[in-house]
């Protein structure tokens, strides 16, 4: 990659969130940073000559706790993280600093492309859409970064330029997932009985999206040796989750929230894993549970089938009781668990070195338009 070309990745919770598409865009940059001339401009986290930690107001601040300034303006306090963080990158963009502005944060997009018009600032703005929003609600830029390719179809489908847009998978770090411990030494350290049937979810626990009350109601028509674990957030979820499990469940689950290193110690006590969203934009924590090996179970739909073309995967998780069979019929037969598993097909599609040529040409393309 030419010198020349100079990229900033941004984000205002990449070094403040751990998991979701802020953890795509650190290992984004991981991936490219030996490779072009990039820097990391991030929310939190230490400063380092290419990754800046930019000054602004950020939604889970006190300043914003106690002075919400959202209200004013009838908005989020994400509206005004990505505002406050807009106007600290603008000297950077006034002075011609880089050539391609890599955003995923829609409301940063949006902003900063208003702002290049206002001010005459030089650069090519780049949108990741991993929201799973309605493609006429998509923020204005110079090129959109399609994480699907279902999502892809629906913007072509509601007018959006075929070739101002890119499908481009998120990727994930073989290294993060490398199998230290065996499953015998994991469930020891963490108190598993060797018998126990564990299924695990690492998702934010909310019914909207992620449908946590489903897969707790589905999981309590298991039988005696089965273990729900949930690891998620709270962040992006509802509070009364983790009471309704445990009054639901009692010892039959276990909920946590571990750090993102630790999580491939999670796929290697389970038995296999569950992701019980109707939609989604990607599904990260999928394709890290399929590279691993674990059997994994996802929702039938466009998106989920060119996720993971494996029909053993997929079942209706908006049927009631479907996910309850599905898991009794892996809990009793070894062999179907086998039928689950897409390891194979995960570690040759979606492992980050696989994927970054494809994610340099892209960032080329764009510094190339006029």
């Amino acid at each position: 990659m030419s010198d020349k070309i100079r990229i900033a990745i941004a984000s205002p919770g990449v070094g403040l969130v751990q998991r979701g598409f802020e953890r795509l865009f650190r290992d984004l940059f991981d991936l490219v940073r030996d490779d072009a001339d990039v820097t990391l401009l991030k929310g939190g986290g230490a400063q380092k000559p290419d990754e800046r930690r930019m000054h602004f107001l950020p939604r889970g601040g006190q300043f914003l706790k106690w002075v919400p300034l959202h209200k004013l303006i009838g908005r989020t306090p994400m509206h005004i993280e990505c505002l406050t963080f807009a106007l600290a990158m603008m000297p950077s963009l006034l002075a011609g600093r880089y050539d391609v502005v890599h955003v995923i944060d829609p409301p940063l997009a949006r902003l900063l492309f208003h702002l290049r018009r206002l001010t005459g600032a030089r650069f090519r703005l780049l949108y990741t859409e991993g929201t799973a929003m309605p493609p006429g609600d998509y923020p204005p830029a110079d090129h959109i970064h399609q994480i699907s390719a279902a999502t892809f179809d629906d913007a072509v489908a509601h007018g959006h330029n075929p070739d101002a847009m890119t499908v481009l998978p998120c990727g994930y770090s073989p290294a993060r997932f490398a199998k230290a411990k065996d499953r015998a030494t994991l469930r020891q350290e963490y108190g598993v009985p060797e018998d126990t049937f564990v299924v695990l979810s690492v998702a934010a626990l909310n019914r909207y999206h992620k449908r946590t009350d489903y897969l707790i109601e589905e999981f309590a028509g298991m039988p005696k040796g089965a273990l729900l674990w949930l690891d998620g957030s709270l962040d992006h979820g509802d509070a009364d989750l983790p009471d309704i499990a445990r009054q639901r469940l009692g010892d039959r689950v276990r909920i946590t929230h571990v750090d993102s290193d630790k999580v491939g110690e999670l796929f290697g006590l389970a038995d296999t894993f569950v992701h019980t969203a109707g939609f989604e934009a990607f599904g990260i924590a999928i394709i890290e549970a399929a590279a691993y090996g674990l059997p994994v179970l996802i929702h039938d739909n466009a998106h989920f089938r060119w996720l993971i073309p494996q029909d053993d995967s997929r079942i209706d998780m908006l049927e009631a009781g479907a996910l309850s069979r599905r898991l009794q019929d892996l809990m009793a037969d070894p062999d179907a668990r086998d039928a689950a598993q897409v390891d194979a097909f995960a570690t040759r599609t979606y492992a980050w070195p696989v994927l970054r040529d494809d994610y340099l040409a892209l960032y080329q393309r764009m510094a190339r338009q006029p």
